[in-house]
């Protein structure tokens, strides 16, 4: 779960009209998040970009215009982006700031979910997606590490702003709502086709569970229509999302005031949850994958993106001996993911053809991470990778890559099993998103 740190020795005091009050680790995102105070003393949260959003006219003017396309989303169950601006060089997004543990974490400590509990968790993300989608984006990587259970029920996060495109669709957001469903029924990542699995779900969520994830997209619910069904009302008095929203607040999470005398809450009952209290503060942050999309939607319409090599930025690397260091994860790899893979993949350049590269991946099991090495035709580099989720089936990592080596830029890499003895390779960075399929070699 994503918690603030003191601020490192590198890092700025002030951003805009922001004043910093510490970093936010452990969140997936293409540069560094920090929570932040308003003038009007509430708080925030900014994510820093490199230099190459400021460079020029037109690169502001694209930053800006998509980073204000993502308060088309209404604030339904989902996280708001605030503004955007640049300061010394950086472009940077404000977000907002949501106190409460995400779902992966709450499972993890405290157990499954059912009955009316379970019903409201659905009601809120699934009410979540669909403000993201009727603002014709999507979501893209949505599952249990980007819900947060806020004071006032759940809330989606990290959704993109550009619209649906490749793997990027609505019915791919309401597959990973089921899968999460299941998930928080469960208690840990489920066997969609184990029977005794779907049992643990009532009506209509087995039916709206089963919907979701079928082979044919006829069959698949929008997520509105699986609002709706949810509700019971097909035309409630407050509008759909609204009474959503409402519905969604029992599965809310009252955070404690942090003291030094604060200690974690008793364990909620699994049978009948009260009004449930939390000691973790957190943080809802739409942040990783809005600055990929943001990305994205500048190679359609700007000069081809570097791929993984980045452009040069303003500041030096830091040392090894000028990083601070950052919290250990407690998140491990699993066997079924341990070894060293190795393929290529491919990352789009339009209009030309998409460029290739070899990487090779090293994890091993039971740590909180691994290597990665990536080649191309003209450069060589490698990184570290620490855990930050393992949800469904896929773990997610951040990627920071070795000093010196700045053909290459940081980023996050998701990895899943796919069909055979291969392993599904994504890398998202502010160069854009790669993807390939992996082999074992080791």
């Amino acid at each position: 779960m994503p918690h603030v740190t003191p601020l490192h020795a590198e890092d700025p005091r002030r951003v805009g009209r922001f004043r910093l009050a510490g970093r936010i680790e452990e969140i997936a995102a293409a540069g560094p998040v920090y929570l932040a105070t308003a003038v009007d003393g509430s708080q925030v949260a900014i994510t820093l970009l490199d230099g190459e959003w400021a460079d020029d006219a037109a690169a502001r003017d694209r930053f800006t215009a998509e980073a204000n396309a993502a308060r088309r989303v209404a604030p339904f169950c989902a996280t708001r982006i605030l503004g955007a601006g640049f300061d010394g060089g950086h472009a940077f997004l404000v977000s907002e700031y949501v106190s409460g543990p995400s779902l992966l974490e709450f499972v993890t400590a405290e157990g499954p979910w059912e009955d009316a509990d379970l019903e409201a968790l659905a009601i809120g993300t699934a009410t979540g997606l669909a403000a993201i989608h009727q603002a014709g984006l999507v979501h893209g990587d949505f599952g249990p590490e980007h819900v947060v259970l806020g004071s006032e029920g759940p809330r989606v996060i990290d959704y993109g702003i550009t619209p649906p495109y490749g793997s990027a669709t609505p019915a791919a957001d309401m597959r990973a709502w089921a899968q999460t469903v299941l998930y928080a029924a469960v208690g840990e990542p489920p066997d969609p086709t184990d029977p005794e699995d779907l049992d643990l779900l009532p009506e209509p969520l087995l039916t709206l569970v089963s919907l979701c994830t079928s082979a044919d997209p006829a069959d698949q619910p929008t997520a509105r229509s699986v609002v709706l069904e949810l509700l019971g009302d097909e035309d409630p008095p407050a509008g759909v999302l609204a009474e959503g929203t409402r519905r969604a607040e029992r599965a809310a999470v009252q955070p404690v005031p942090a003291g030094p005398d604060a200690g974690p809450s008793a364990p909620r009952a699994r049978r009948a949850r009260p009004a449930m209290v939390w000691w973790v503060s957190g943080v809802a942050v739409c942040v990783a994958v809005i600055v990929v999309a943001i990305l994205f939607a500048q190679s359609q319409t700007g000069p081809p993106p570097s791929a993984i090599k980045p452009t040069p930025t303003h500041q030096p690397s830091a040392s090894p001996s000028s990083r601070s260091p950052s919290p250990t994860s407690t998140i491990t790899v699993p066997s079924t993911l341990a070894g060293q893979w190795s393929g290529q993949i491919t990352q789009p350049n339009p209009p030309g053809p998409p460029d290739t590269f070899n990487v090779t991946l090293v994890l091993e099991a039971g740590t909180n991470g691994g290597s990665v090495h990536y080649s191309g035709a003209s450069f060589k580099c490698s990184g570290d990778l620490s855990t930050v989720s393992n949800a469904l089936g896929t773990l997610k990592l951040n990627q920071q890559i070795l000093p010196n080596q700045n053909q290459c830029d940081d980023g996050v890499v998701t990895v899943s099993l796919g069909q055979g003895n291969t392993l599904l390779f994504t890398y998202k960075a502010n160069t854009g998103t790669a993807t390939g399929t992996l082999t074992k070699s080791a």
